[in-house]
């Protein structure tokens, strides 16, 4: 049942439903109040009669309320209301790692490095406050656009002081990522969690989980058995000491991996700078076990009570003449592989009709639907809406399950389609006003141009812009977003007027506008007339008129100006209207010659 446009709690107003879980649907909501986008994960109908899972709904708010850290997802608020168990939490925006793996394949070294820094220190703030995550793996690891890394989805957290319901979740974490004593039917400890950080490192430098399998029976035994294939094989400049993390982190026998999740912190911080380190390599003593403890009947069912099987009868009347430990150790060894392979054939394998999914990505809605159809299956009328980075509005992302996976006929498929691509800001500057403002309107977005003068842009390019190169916009958003484009109008200066002007203040006046200023003497006058009336250091011309206006800088201005007074003619020794001769070269009070 959709909750789309329901309020929860009088002032969460669910919106869309953007993820989809075995137990509670994620919807993304607006917080009245606050007036912030949360998400809120609200637990299916179908299992709120159940005790168990609602005690496990519960348990995961308590284990996510407890923590505080800037990478794992935050809890805002729990509560029920009308039979709806609801959790309020942090909207992260971005997409999981396991989509980001899928769309890159293997990330290069140092990214992955950065990414499982992030991801171990959180985990490790957890296993603090005695928090096991017991599910860790890609698609419960958000990433942000700016690379922020978070945890999310307590579900099965197991938390010491909650072990009412912890024999129930025993296998419940994803198989790719189960570390091989959970396999075995042991208890989940922080070592497991360590085990899954381990494959998940693997798959980014890998693209890929290290061991797959036709069935869960078969990927299981291969955790148990097998050792992880190496990454230096697939990518040989990945640096050995990265690898050793992968190692030391996958170690079959506990002893041997880390014991604290703070302790791979360490390796992390500084794998990057440890060279020439040699592979890691653990050496088994002769008759020394690698921790096969194989799981009890007890660590499976915990409904009823289950008599000892006819195995354990006789180890118990044996125990009465031999060595106990050995005999216990062969008879529970032998009981219980029995027993787990039993009972995930009988789960897992049981005859059925199988057969890969159908990759119908890129597909339309309806072709899909009409092929998974006629393959008969089921499609889920509740269609999850995804915006893309690259598949086009109302085709298929993907499917859950994942295409190409084994699947039994009759089977509900979950469509996420494609509700657009992402409007992806680009870096404009230098580029062409009118050709971005034409596509950029194309995409929805509203452009408004402001014009500055430049002498280092040309005319019509981009100087700068609002929105960040590479940011993200819903094709919705888009519609309502306006980027401002600041464009270049060129050099424009308008020349002074320094006509009469003292011919240095002339030239600083012109060189502080913006033009170069060559200075040039002119040849005195020869009249009586003229020699009287001129004036030494002033301004006499200039060759770009007054108010003229140049679109070039350090445009180039010639002043004219006469440097001296030359001697009167002979002809007329004294200065008119006086009896006196006229014995200088200069005018009274006349300045010093400029410097050029």
């Amino acid at each position: 049942m959709s909750h789309v446009n329901k309020t929860i709690a009088g002032r969460y107003v669910l919106k869309d439903l953007i993820g989809q879980g075995g137990m509670a649907d994620v919807y993304l909501a607006d917080d009245k109040i606050l007036k912030r986008t949360v998400a809120v994960k609200i637990m299916r109908s179908s299992l709120t009669g159940d005790p168990v899972y609602v005690t496990r709904f519960h348990r995961e708010a308590s284990a996510a309320a407890a923590l505080s850290h800037k990478n794992i997802v935050e809890i805002y608020d729990v509560g029920d209301e009308e039979d709806d168990y609801y959790i309020v939490m942090e909207y992260v925006p971005g997409q999981t790692l396991k989509e980001l793996i899928r769309k890159r394949g293997a990330l290069h070294f140092v990214e992955a490095v950065d990414i499982m820094r992030q991801v171990v220190s959180a985990t490790a703030k957890a296993h603090s406050m005695g928090i096991v995550h017991r599910d860790l793996k890609p698609q419960n690891i958000m990433v942000t656009d700016s690379g922020v890394v978070k945890i999310g989805d307590f579900g099965i957290a197991s938390i010491q002081s909650l072990s009412q319901v912890t024999q129930t979740d025993t296998i419940m974490g994803s198989l790719h990522y189960l570390a091989p004593e959970i396999a075995r039917g042991e208890k989940a400890t922080s070592q497991s969690d360590i085990y899954a950080l381990g494959i998940v490192f693997y798959e980014l430098l890998r693209g890929e989980v290290p061991f797959n399998g036709e069935s869960p029976v078969n990927i299981a035994l291969k955790h148990m058995r097998d050792d992880i294939p190496s990454v230096r094989t697939f990518n040989p400049s990945i640096p050995q000491s990265v690898e050793n993390i992968i190692i030391k982190a996958t170690a079959k026998n506990i002893q041997d991996r880390y014991q604290y999740a703070n302790d791979m912190l360490e390796d992390l911080m500084t794998c990057l700078t440890r060279d020439n380190e040699e592979k890691l390599v653990f050496d088994y003593h002769d008759g020394e076990e690698s921790a096969t403890i194989v799981a009890e009947e007890k660590d499976f069912f915990t409904q009823t009570q289950m008599r000892p099987t006819p195995i354990e009868e006789e180890v118990e009347e044996v125990k009465k003449t031999i060595d106990k430990k050995k005999i216990a150790i062969i008879g529970g060894c032998v009981a219980g592989a029995l027993l787990i392979f039993l009972l995930i054939y009988f789960i897992f394998l049981k005859p059925a009709d199988t057969i890969k999914l159908r990759d119908v990505r890129n597909m339309t809605k309806e072709e899909a639907i009409t092929i998974l159809t006629d393959e008969g299956f089921k499609v889920d009328d509740v269609v999850k809406q995804e915006v893309s980075d690259d598949v086009e509005e109302g085709r298929v992302i993907t499917t859950d399950p994942a295409p190409l996976t084994a699947v039994k006929k009759g089977d509900t498929i979950v469509l996420t389609v494609s509700s657009g691509t992402y409007v992806v800001i680009e870096d404009y500057t230098g580029k062409d006003f009118e050709t971005v403002a034409k596509n950029l309107e194309e995409l929805g977005l509203n452009v408004k141009k402001e014009e500055e003068i430049s002498d280092t842009v040309d005319k019509g390019k981009i100087i700068s812009q609002s929105l960040d190169s590479g940011e993200k916009l819903k094709p919705d958003e888009a519609k309502s977003t306006t980027i401002t484009l600041t464009v270049s109008k060129g050099y424009e200066s308008t020349v002074p007027n320094v006509y009469g002007q003292d011919i240095t203040t002339a030239k600083d006046i012109l060189e502080k506008a913006g033009f170069k200023v060559t200075l040039k003497v002119l040849t005195p006058p020869t009249t009586a007339a003229e020699i009287q009336t001129m004036k030494i250091n002033v301004v006499q011309s200039q060759s770009i008129k007054a108010f003229t206006v140049v679109y070039k800088k350090n445009q180039e201005i010639i002043l004219e100006y006469y440097d001296h007074k030359p001697d009167l003619p002979a002809d007329n020794p004294t200065t008119p209207g006086t009896d006196e001769p006229n014995n200088s070269g200069n005018d009274s009070g006349t300045t010093t010659n400029p410097t050029n």
